[in-house]
């Protein structure tokens, strides 16, 4: 039987800036006042005793879990980790776009390319290398277990690319809404490497979309072992 461990990454709440705001792993305010959005997850993430919790540093994570847990999910203690924040943009932070980023070069999906570090901040190779530390670090620790981690769009995004063998300039292309699920396994057969690898459940289950979710609880359990 193979040991399977199961992560499964929801996307914070919807951010709350009026003025377009460069914020990336600033704390910023989130709506959670619409229940549509928490209900969904509150019936399809994993449930019991060893399921672990995760949540980056950032408020907005912390909020969105409160609001699974107002939906009828089970009270839950989380371990924060900030490994899982959000990407540093260091200097632009707390500017518009138009000021980060005058006449810069851009991806089509982002507003950067992957490579790039603005001043002070860090590249999406640098989260896609953090992101993947701490998976590795949480796998270990809690093999053949659920996992929940509340995170951000670019983590997803990082943590999509290392799942999936993209280039990071193809994970900067993973749609990843607001309080969607992802889910990722980490299936090991044996001890080499060979017969360890990452099994894609499924990306960007938006609660937006309704066939997004199952009704039941802990989408694809029979896919587990």
């Amino acid at each position: 039987m193979a040991t399977v461990t199961r992560w499964f990454w929801v996307r914070h709440a919807p951010v709350i800036n009026p003025d377009h705001i460069v914020y990336g792993s600033s704390d910023m305010p989130v709506d959670v006042s619409e229940t549509h959005m928490f209900a969904p997850a509150a019936r399809a993430l994993p449930r019991g005793e060893d399921v672990v919790w995760l949540t980056s540093t950032a408020g907005r994570t912390h909020k969105t879990r409160d609001a699974i847990v107002r939906e009828g999910y089970p009270s839950v203690v989380s371990v924060e980790d900030g490994r899982f924040a959000e990407q540093g943009l260091g200097d632009w932070e707390g500017l518009t776009w138009d000021e980060a980023l005058p006449g810069g070069e851009q991806h089509p999906f982002w507003h950067t390319t992957a490579e790039y570090r603005p001043p002070n901040g860090e590249s999406f190779l640098d989260v896609i290398d953090r992101v993947h530390a701490g998976v590795q670090e949480w796998t270990e620790k809690h093999r053949g277990k659920d996992i929940v981690c509340v995170a951000h769009g670019g983590v997803i995004r990082a943590m999509t690319t290392i799942a999936m063998g993209l280039s990071p300039d193809k994970g900067l292309s993973v749609g990843v809404d607001n309080c969607s699920i992802s889910r990722f396994d980490w299936v090991e057969y044996g001890e080499t490497e060979a017969k360890q690898a990452w099994r894609t459940g499924y990306v960007n289950l938006s609660p937006r979309k309704p066939w997004g979710f199952a009704n039941g609880n802990a989408l694809g359990d029979h896919e587990k072992g």
